[in-house]
C-alpha cells in the first residue's frame, strides 16, 4: 500500500514538474520582436522575405569582404538593399555593390559608402545615439534605421507619408546642419494606390 501511495505521489510530482517546465518554455516570448512586427507597416510575409534576403546579403559580404563587416551595415526593406558605412577605397565600394546586386531577391540597391577618414572610428556617434533614442520609441528598428556616417544622417525604413514627415522633422531638429540622406519608402499598399492608373474608359467619359 505504501508503495502504491509513493508511486502516486511520485507520478503527481512528475506531472507538476512537467507542467512547470512546459509553462516556462511556452512563456518565453520575444515580446520586442512581436511589438516590432505589429508596428511594422510591411505584411508579415514581406517582413520574413526581407529578413531572409538581408541574411543572404550579410552572408555574401562576410564571405567576400569580411574586413568590411565592421564598417559597413546592410539592410533590406521591401526587397530593396541598402549599404551604409565607410570603405577603404573605390574598389571595395564597387565590390560591395556588386555583392548586393548578385542577390537575385533584391529589386534594387542604394548605398552611401564614402571613403574612410583616418580620424574616424566604427563606434556610433553621439548624434546617432541621440537620434535613435528619440525615434525608437515610436519607430522600432524594423520600421526605421538611422545611421550617421561622416556627419551625414542616413534614414532607411518603411513609413507612411505622415510618419516620414514627422520622423524627418525630428531628425532635422536634432541633427541641425548635418546632411540628411532620405532612403525611406512608403508601405506597399500605399505604393500600389499611388501607382494605380485609372481605367481607360475614364479618358473617354462624357
Amino acid at each position: 500500500m505504501n508503495s502504491v501511495i509513493k508511486n502516486i505521489i511520485y507520478s503527481f510530482l512528475l506531472i507538476v514538474s512537467a507542467f512547470n517546465i512546459t509553462t516556462v518554455e511556452a512563456g518565453f516570448v520575444p515580446y520586442g520582436r512581436i511589438f516590432k512586427a505589429v508596428k511594422d507597416e510591411r505584411p508579415y510575409i514581406t517582413q520574413a522575405q526581407d529578413s531572409r534576403t538581408q541574411l543572404q546579403l550579410h552572408k555574401k559580404i562576410l564571405l567576400n569582404y569580411p574586413e568590411s563587416m565592421t564598417g559597413v551595415s546592410s539592410y533590406v526593406y521591401l526587397g530593396h538593399g541598402f549599404l551604409v558605412g565607410e570603405v577603404e577605397n573605390d574598389a571595395e565600394r564597387a565590390g560591395l555593390v556588386e555583392c548586393a546586386k548578385s542577390i537575385t531577391d533584391l529589386n534594387g540597391v542604394s548605398y552611401f559608402l564614402p571613403q574612410k577618414k583616418s580620424s574616424d572610428n566604427s563606434t556610433p556617434s553621439e548624434l546617432e545615439i541621440k537620434l535613435k533614442g528619440m525615434l525608437e520609441p515610436n519607430y522600432p528598428s524594423s520600421k526605421l534605421t538611422v545611421k550617421v556616417v561622416q556627419d551625414t544622417v542616413i534614414i532607411i525604413g518603411v513609413l507612411d507619408d505622415q510618419e516620414q514627415e514627422s520622423a524627418l522633422k525630428t531628425v532635422q531638429e536634432i541633427s541641425g546642419s548635418s546632411k540628411i540622406i532620405n532612403f525611406l519608402q512608403v508601405p506597399q499598399q500605399q505604393k500600389m494606390q499611388r501607382q494605380k492608373r485609372h481605367p481607360l474608359r475614364n479618358f473617354f467619359s462624357n
